[in-house]
């Protein structure tokens, strides 16, 4: 199963693939799933080229559909690429293309699965054991509030289209995977609501009789993703706990705040970047002395991606981390 995707900001390359072809997996033939968790660029960029390499598999996506999935799917003109984030409407259209293209003979797997609250995705044999993953969200509120976004922001003839204003993070598919009585909960970026929707609506009606081992943080530690529920009824004291940072907006996540908060519930918490403002390399700088005159604030956003592996016997119940930097151990920024 392959959860998101990005792009290495240098070469380009997808590292989930770079990931499995070298560890001797071949995507083509091993990969049975595909979850794009929601619409935003951190999560979906390179999806297609994931989807490509995985003929095999059934492509994930939220019930709670997105303005470019919306607008991907119904393959409308250029004018869309004036209101919606550009490069997610064109990683979905491309998407779209591939999963169409491939239709479904009886016995294969569907090319195109939409997630929501309840949703079993997944049941395989592991040795005398079951793997599965079953969809925690988005909640039946979540996916009306959608369809009403949608229908507020819907094309009129002779008229300017204009966006719903729908947060893909509140649409996002949150999942929750057992292997034998082993469980890790993925959060996505799911936020605590509104009401009915997120968090909230998840721990309405999931109450598993085993607690999760690790949870990979929702929405880089940011407090409007953080119910403490989720922490107290659905994960173990102490889990492991992965995350990834978010320097693109003014606040960098995880704030130190939420550093705080997150090894005093989980201390061996581990992240794949610096959630700090990376230093800005020397070209960059070069370049900023030379037009700082017009008052431009030069950074460069990409830096360097790091990777955290966590993994574990099925029969053991320790967990064995492995990272590569610029990927650490969370602690180091408090």
């Amino acid at each position: 199963m392959i959860v998101d995707s990005c792009r290495d900001q240098f070469d380009g390359r997808i590292p989930p693939l770079d990931y499995l072809r070298n560890i001797g997996v071949d995507p083509g033939n091993s990969v049975q799933l595909i979850v794009g968790t929601h619409a935003h660029d951190d999560h979906i960029a390179g999806m297609a080229a994931v989807v490509e390499a995985c003929p095999s598999a059934s492509l994930v996506c939220s019930a709670a559909v997105s303005s470019e999935e919306f607008y991907a799917l119904a393959a409308t003109d250029k004018r869309v690429e004036e209101i919606v984030r550009v490069g997610v409407y064109k990683e979905y259209r491309r998407i779209f293309d591939i999963v169409r293209a491939r239709g479904r003979t009886k016995g294969q797997r569907r090319p195109l699965v939409r997630a929501t609250e309840q949703l079993p995705l997944l049941s395989i044999p592991v040795g005398n054991d079951r793997a599965s993953v079953l969809a925690l969200s988005p909640s039946q509120e979540a996916i009306t509030r959608s369809l009403q976004k949608l229908a507020n922001g819907a094309l009129v003839i002779g008229q300017t289209p204009r966006p719903p204003a729908a947060d893909p993070n509140e649409l996002a598919v949150a999942l929750w995977i057992e292997v034998g009585d082993r469980c890790v909960l993925l959060g996505a970026d799911l936020l605590n609501g509104p009401a009915a929707c997120g968090w909230q609506a998840v721990l309405d009606w999931h109450r598993p009789p085993t607690k999760a081992e690790v949870i990979k943080v929702p929405h880089h530690g940011a407090p409007n993703a953080h119910w403490r529920q989720v922490w107290t009824d659905l994960v173990v004291p102490g889990p492991l706990a992965l995350m990834t940072p978010y320097r693109g907006g003014a606040t960098k996540r995880p704030a130190p705040s939420d550093i705080v908060r997150l090894l005093d519930l989980a201390p061996r918490s581990y992240i794949t970047a610096s959630p700090r403002k990376v230093p800005r390399p020397r070209g960059v700088r070069s370049t900023a002395a030379l037009i700082n005159q017009l008052g431009k604030n030069v950074q460069d956003p990409w830096g360097r991606s790091g990777q955290v592996r966590a993994r574990t016997p099925i029969s053991d119940n320790a967990w064995s981390v492995t990272h590569v930097p610029p990927a650490s151990e969370l602690a180091v920024y408090r």
